[in-house]
């Protein structure tokens, strides 16, 4: 790699690490082809970003920023997955890889600017879905009002049922 390519890839992973939120890195040895596009496909479905670069490069690139501390982590061959969104999508779609891929581990992260242990990261990526969670809070808030229509709604029929009975 020609050092105007090495520039510009440093370039780009720091606007990756600036704009995200959270990032994770992987080990990995022997991963084929294939599953590392299918696992490419499933980051990009949990909107977020996966990378693979030259270990000088990512220390480069996170230096002085909030994910300075990973670095300790670039050795050997190393991914980088990121997103600037949805952590918990982000921590399924690592976690749904590390469990079929033997010959991946998960090396270090930090999630919403805090690093994570091994334990910590498997309990946020069994969370449900940001969408499974905003349903169940959407539910809980509709719940109280449909209770109140009901009781609106049994207390109209009564009155009704009275009404005629004292004509």
């Amino acid at each position: 790699m020609e050092r105007e390519q090495k520039r510009t890839e440093v370039a780009q992973l720091k606007g990756t690490f600036t704009t995200a939120k959270s990032a994770v890195v992987l080990g990995f040895k022997g991963l084929t082809v294939v599953k590392d596009t299918s696992f490419r496909k499933s980051i990009r479905e949990s909107h977020a970003q996966y990378r693979v670069s030259k270990n000088t490069l990512l220390k480069l690139a996170v230096k002085e920023s909030q994910f300075e501390s990973l670095s300790e982590h670039f050795k050997g061959a190393t991914a980088v997955a990121t997103t600037e969104n949805d952590v918990v999508a982000l921590a399924k779609a690592v976690n749904n890889f590390l469990k079929d891929n033997p010959a991946a581990n998960l090396k270090g992260a930090i999630l919403d600017g805090k690093a994570v242990s091994m334990a910590e990261f498997k309990q946020i990526a069994e969370l449900p879905s940001r969408d499974v969670l905003i349903g169940k809070l959407l539910y809980l808030m509709m719940y109280p009002i449909s209770g109140i229509a009901v009781a609106l709604e049994a207390i109209r029929k009564q009155k009704e049922d009275v009404a005629p009975a004292a004509e």
